[in-house]
């Protein structure tokens, strides 16, 4: 798809300025647009900017992230020397506002910026972006970069009419303080479970944990090693491959795997934490935390049926027939995606697919309909997404790799195919992730992993890939640089391997190649102490 005007003469709208829009914004002036980033908050960072705002979502200052620094940073920017392997939100912020500054993005962005709508001009087929405040804006293309957590989901409690205590969304947990001396009931399991119910601990009189299936907890460091040093490029590929032969075996002896690791690490679970059966990672979303199972462990939180209903002013009946008492609900329940600001058909959540809707892991949540989980299927030369591909990796590094991918096509140095075949793919897409939620809640944005990477890999134009592969660019690095081949196929899976080849589309930072084996050969010092 060719761009029909020189990029420079292009506007780009960037909508949201979490992390995943900071880095579109980026990306796109990097191939010569006139990008402008919007936020409707008065700072940048989203998730990773703490606030008190209750009905605003931001992570603990405290919390750590669960993917290491090495693979959750952008491809072109590495976390200083020095910073932890899993370090905490606050340092993320400030990561990304030194990110910010270094490419001296700020005078793109228009923060408190509270958009209305975006709306499609038929005749000038320009986006068109009204705001609550102020005069309308027009732009040759757009990006939504809001993110997967924007719209809490928020489950209807039966009874609720019942309760005289405090019903809230994770969202609205702020501070362990507010629950000081009080009976929580935290309902639901993922990771917003692990960070809150470590912050209670000390602080709440009684803390009850309410879920109803399996789950996969693992820790940040296995054998000393942080928990992504299990996974290598080889090691994927490899799955990939046996996965397309032997997708049930494969499946299988992954769970198995990771039910191992999960054990290794914390001991044998106790039957009454309702941990098992250990769902696959296909159809859940690991919980990594150190924490967790040591609390369940000591009783500091109790393990408790699904929610039934309120029954009284304090009194919660569970499914098994339980009753307890508690003085607020905390629900850890999940978020989903939310772009309506966007008319109907120009947004790709409002198409409802039955398959997926009528599994139950689906929750109700939307499925976007986006080629790639990128680009629009109706105008994808002028609308794309980021926020809605997910595979267990650093979102940082997802982002950077759609948001290249976005810019090289609307750049017209990569092309998409025609739209029957970008169907197609949509089309498969229902189906393998409708068939996951029949066996649990894969999260809607889940893509295949070796897929998804080749096909960004081809887009973007990072050249990774096809020096990794079989054909006479893999011989030639293989041949010339044994010890770069090496490190890229067996070792650290870092985010800066995507920014050292020069294949004329998206720009290759000039510190990558230092960074990867400064990266590995401190992680075989450290092996080797």
């Amino acid at each position: 798809m060719a761009a029909t005007t020189a990029p420079h003469q292009q506007t780009v709208a960037v909508v949201g300025l979490g992390a995943m829009g900071i880095v579109a914004v980026k990306n796109l002036l990097e191939e010569g647009f006139d990008v402008t980033g919007f936020e409707r908050q008065n700072y940048i960072g989203g998730v990773w900017h703490f606030t008190e705002d209750k009905d605003t979502l931001s992570a603990l200052e405290d919390t750590e992230i669960n993917v290491t620094t090495d693979r959750g940073c952008f491809t072109d920017f590495p976390f200083p020397e020095g910073t932890p392997s899993f370090c905490s939100a606050k340092v993320m912020q400030d990561y990304l506002e030194d990110y910010v500054e270094h490419y001296g993005l700020r005078a793109r962005f228009r923060l408190n910026a509270r958009i209305k709508q975006a709306a499609r001009e038929k005749d000038s087929n320009k986006w068109r972006i009204d705001f609550e405040t102020g005069p309308s804006k027009y732009f040759d293309r757009l990006v939504i970069s809001t993110g997967p957590h924007a719209k809490p989901l928020m489950p209807e409690l039966e009874g609720s009419e019942l309760f005289q205590g405090e019903i809230v969304h994770a969202q609205a947990f702020k501070r362990a303080e507010d629950f000081r001396g009080k009976r929580v009931l935290l309902v639901g399991l993922g990771n917003t479970v692990g960070d809150i119910a470590e912050s209670l601990s000390g602080t709440a009189s009684d803390i009850y944990l309410s879920h109803e299936r399996g789950a996969l907890i693992l820790p940040r460091f296995v054998d000393g090693k942080p928990n992504s040093r299990l996974l290598s490029l080889r090691k994927l590929k490899a799955q990939a491959f046996m996965e397309w032969l032997f997708p049930t075996w494969i499946d299988n002896m992954v769970t198995n795997g990771a039910a191992d690791i999960m054990k290794k690490s914390f001991g044998e679970l106790d039957p009454s934490w309702n941990l098992e059966p250990i769902p696959s990672p296909k159809v859940t979303v690991p919980v990594v935390s150190d924490t967790l199972i040591d609390n369940l462990r000591s009783g500091v939180v109790k393990s408790v049926s699904g929610f039934g209903a309120f029954t009284g002013p304090t009194e919660v009946e569970l499914k098994d027939g339980e009753k307890i008492h508690a003085d607020t609900v905390i629900c850890c329940t999940g978020y989903q995606n939310d772009l309506s600001i966007l008319e109907t058909e120009y947004d790709p959540c409002s198409e409802k697919i039955p398959s997926w809707l009528e599994a139950p892991g689906s929750r109700g949540r939307p499925l976007p309909q986006l080629y790639q989980n990128v680009f629009s299927l109706k105008t994808p030369d002028t609308l794309a997404f980021l926020g809605c591909v997910w595979y267990p990796t650093g979102a940082f590094l997802l982002a950077d790799l759609a948001s290249m991918s976005i810019a090289q096509v609307w750049a017209g140095k990569s092309k998409l195919p025609p739209p029957a075949e970008r169907q197609k793919w949509v089309d498969n897409q229902n189906k393998r992730v409708s068939k996951l939620a029949l066996r649990g809640s894969p999260v809607p944005a889940s893509v295949p992993q070796m897929e998804w990477t080749r096909w960004a890999d081809k887009t973007a134009g990072t050249g990774v890939l096809d020096r990794l592969g079989w054909g006479w660019k893999g011989w030639v690095f293989w041949w010339t640089e044994r010890k770069l081949w090496r490190m890229l196929m067996d070792g650290l899976l870092t985010s800066a391997c995507w920014r050292i080849f020069d294949e004329g589309k998206r720009k290759p930072w000039v510190g990558a190649r230092a960074e990867v084996l400064r990266l590995n050969n401190e992680a075989a010092e450290r092996e080797t102490l």
